[in-house]
C-alpha cells in the first residue's frame, strides 16, 4: 500500500477490532488493516498528523504505543515505540498469528522430561548460513533452550548440532528451539511443517 514506505517488517494482513487514543485524549474505535513487528495500519476516523502519539489498543494482541507516520484516506499508519522485550513479545504472537496451524500445540511441545544442559556447547547453524555458538540450559527429545549472545527471530529454521528445528520463543538470555519432528506434529496432519517468519526485509 505504501511503496514509499522503507518498512523494516514485513506485515501481516489481521482483521481485529481497535482502540486508538491520539495525543491521550481523542479516542476512537478503530481496526486493525495490518501489522508487523514495527509498524501498522489501521482504519480510523480520527484525523491525526504525522508525529501525533498514539496508543493502540488490539483485542487479542497487546497495548501499542507509537507516532503516526503517515495518513491515508480513512486511517493511518503508525511507528511503534516498544522496548526489545516487548518487541520479541509481539513478534511471537504475529508469529502465531501467521501460522495457526503451525502453531496449534507448540507450546506444549516441550513437555517432555527436560535434561540439564551441563554447561554443554554447541554450534548453530542459521539461516544465513552463520554460525552461533550457544551454551546449552536443557534438553528433551523434542527441543533444546539455550543461552546465546544473540537471538534469532521467532520462527526461523535453524541447524543445532546435527538436529533442525524452528526457534519457537525467546527467553532472558536466548531462545527455544523445537526439533523439526514435533513442529511437524503441531503443524497438523498434512500440514508442511514450516513457519512464516517475521523477519527484517
Amino acid at each position: 500500500m505504501f511503496k514509499t514506505d522503507a518498512r523494516r517488517y514485513r506485515r501481516i494482513g489481521l482483521n481485529l477490532p481497535a482502540r486508538v487514543t491520539i495525543n491521550a485524549s481523542d479516542e476512537r474505535d478503530g481496526r486493525l488493516l495490518n501489522i508487523s513487528p514495527g509498524d501498522m495500519a489501521l482504519i480510523c476516523d480520527a484525523s491525526p498528523a504525522p508525529g501525533d502519539a498514539a496508543i493502540v489498543t488490539i483485542e487479542g494482541l497487546d497495548i501499542i504505543e507509537g507516532t503516526v507516520a503517515r495518513i491515508f484516506p480513512d486511517g493511518f499508519a503508525m511507528s511503534f515505540l516498544l522496548s526489545r522485550r516487548r518487541r520479541s513479545i509481539l513478534i511471537e504472537q504475529l508469529m502465531l498469528c501467521a501460522n495457526p496451524d503451525f502453531a496449534a500445540g507448540l507450546g506444549d511441545r516441550r513437555r517432555s522430561p527436560r535434561h540439564p544442559g551441563k554447561d554443554a556447547r554447541s554450534i548453530c547453524r542459521l539461516e544465513n548460513g552463520a554460525s552461533l555458538m550457544v551454551k546449552i540450559v536443557d534438553t528433551s527429545v523434542n527441543g533444546v533452550s539455550v543461552d546465546a549472545s544473540r537471538r534469532p527471530p521467532v520462527g526461523a529454521s535453524i541447524h543445532i548440532g546435527r538436529k533442525r528445528g524452528v526457534v519457537l520463543r525467546h527467553t532472558s538470555r536466548g531462545f527455544v528451539v523445537v526439533y523439526d519432528d514435533a513442529a511437524a506434529l503441531a503443524a497438523g496432519k498434512g500440514g508442511t511443517g514450516k513457519a512464516t517468519a517475521l523477519r527484517a526485509v
